[in-house]
């Protein structure tokens, strides 16, 4: 009997031990294919955001309709704007049904979804987000108006240029800009006096975008602070810390004027970042050409 226990004993050390780690390895492996192989469509994200029968839900707010939720971020910011088409009314409803629930989570990511559809028929249901309770909602909402260039929402877009939130101004004067909103001109030129540099920033650009000059002087100051430069030859341009100047230049050319034009000269001459020396250079260049053209 000692002798068959020490037959089982090889046995499970040597073999079944083995195998059945193999077979763990196995399985571990071809579910991460089958992971890897996965496809989310949008009916199928549609069909998990309405799924509301998961006996969790109460407690765990069902993450699989959070991943819904990102899918369809991720799969409208791939797709041409339009192809949405029949999944908006249901999109829509989800999103007022994640209000209703107060699941913040998924209401984000729904915004975020309605905005990147480009659909005109998602304005609805975002016009309703600019009144949440919710800061973070409210700018996605702000931010999917600007993408689908609903220009029923002016009106609240300049509403949202005083919102209590200030990434929900900054955003509202960004897109009062990019929608090329002039007689929401009265609304930036407020703006420039927001406590928030960022809103008063932005809404010096935006007046810059709708040909106002109003907001130069913040252009002027903003182009003036020391942008950072590499700290040795050969290190990566900190361009995400040059991103304002680039911007104020950019905003400066659209304005043309004698004080523009000297501003971008002593930019493309004397900064000590090269990448804003490079764009305030090819700024002038391409007012130069414009000057050029309309010479008789």
């Amino acid at each position: 009997m000692a002798d068959d226990r020490s037959d089982w004993k090889v046995v499970l050390q040597f073999f079944i031990v083995p195998l059945s780690l193999v077979a763990v390895l196995v399985s571990v492996f071809f579910g991460l294919q089958v992971l890897r192989s996965r496809h989310p469509d949008p009916q199928t994200a549609l069909d998990d955001l309405k799924g509301n029968r998961s006996f969790l839900l109460p407690w765990v707010k069902d993450p699989k309709r959070w991943q819904a939720g990102y899918d369809f971020s991720l799969l409208l910011r791939s797709s041409a704007p339009g192809n949405a088409g029949t999944l908006i009314p249901g999109m829509a409803n989800a999103f007022r049904d994640a209000g209703s629930q107060g699941d913040l989570k998924l209401r984000r990511y729904l915004a975020l979804a309605l905005g990147r559809s480009g659909d005109s028929h998602a304005a609805a249901a975002l016009r309703e987000g600019l009144k949440d309770t919710d800061g973070a909602t409210r700018l996605f909402c702000v931010w999917g108006l600007m993408q689908i260039a609903d220009r029923d929402a002016i009106a609240e877009l300049r509403a949202a240029a005083a919102d209590s939130d200030a990434g929900v101004r900054t955003m509202a004067v960004f897109a009062l800009g990019q929608m090329g909103d002039h007689d929401g001109a009265p609304v930036l030129k407020r703006a420039l006096g927001d406590r928030e540099r960022d809103v008063r920033w932005n809404a010096a650009i935006s007046l810059a975008r709708i040909g106002d000059a109003s907001g130069e002087s913040l252009l002027l100051e903003i182009l003036a602070i020391p942008a950072p430069v590499p700290a040795r030859a050969g290190d990566a341009d900190p361009s995400d810390g040059a991103s304002p100047s680039l911007n104020a230049i950019r905003a400066l050319a659209l304005l043309k004027n004698a004080a523009a034009r000297a501003a971008l000269k002593r930019a493309s001459e004397s900064d000590a970042n090269e990448k804003i020396r490079r764009t305030a250079g090819a700024a002038l260049e391409s007012l130069d050409a414009e000057a050029r053209d309309v010479l008789p």
